[in-house]
């Protein structure tokens, strides 16, 4: 399976779909609107795209999977999570992903590949009230760069991206095969989960003085 190519043929066939957005027509005015009319787009012709792209089309899932699109090819699930970003604002604030344990289950279990297609946009103009498509850039989550990975401490460790694809795009590891990236992201886990495990034996000796103190003084370290 060539990811590369596969994210090619699907950013050509996202492209064409919303070429009237990146021709200055705009649509939607609101930030999170405009991104949920991105994804009912793609959903009304996600069967069109996959037959574009050579691909076998499976059902639209659920809202537990980690992907919102998925197709099949060589009889392995690709799914594909359509992201998008406000590129008038400074702050990366659409960087959920999904938690370690349902990353690597997809990958691992399911021997599934991931894909992140990924909208910018904008205002049209300073003081308008709509938006414009600025670009739209598909790469498989696997092949992103380390610095763009970042794990926080909700349950098992909630992944993010760190970084908005756009910005890394030269940097994208189009040879990394799958061990690689394994290589890779149980380091980064591992780090964290040290982190987490340090800082809750802090909170637990904090705890253990509070009881021993006869519950008058409480610091949480």
């Amino acid at each position: 399976m060539d990811l590369r190519d596969i994210s090619q043929k699907l950013e050509a066939e996202l492209s064409k779909l919303f070429e009237e957005l990146r021709s200055g027509i705009a649509a939607r005015e609101d930030s999170r609107a405009f991104g949920a009319m991105i994804e009912h787009r793609i959903k009304r012709n996600w069967k069109s795209i996959c037959s574009q792209c050579g691909v076998e089309p499976i059902p639209i899932p659920g809202k537990k999977t980690i992907y919102d699109f998925g197709f099949k090819i060589d009889g392995r699930i690709v799914g594909v999570d359509a992201k998008t970003k406000d590129v008038d604002s400074k702050k990366y604030s659409d960087g959920g992903i999904c938690s370690v344990r349902n990353l690597l289950k997809f990958l691992v279990s399911d021997q599934g590949q991931f894909i992140i297609a990924e909208f910018g946009h904008k205002l049209s103009a300073k003081g308008a009230k709509k938006r414009d498509l600025e670009y739209i850039r598909v790469a498989p989550f696997t092949m992103l760069p380390a610095r763009a990975y970042r794990i926080e401490n909700l349950g098992t460790g909630q992944l993010r991206l760190d970084c908005t694809i756009n910005e890394v795009w030269n940097e994208v590891a189009w040879s990394r095969d799958i061990k690689e990236f394994y290589n890779l992201f149980t380091v980064l886990a591992m780090q964290h989960y040290r982190k987490v495990g340090q800082v809750a034996q802090r909170r637990l000796k904090s705890m253990e003085s509070f009881q021993q103190s006869g519950y008058a003084q409480f610091k949480l370290k």
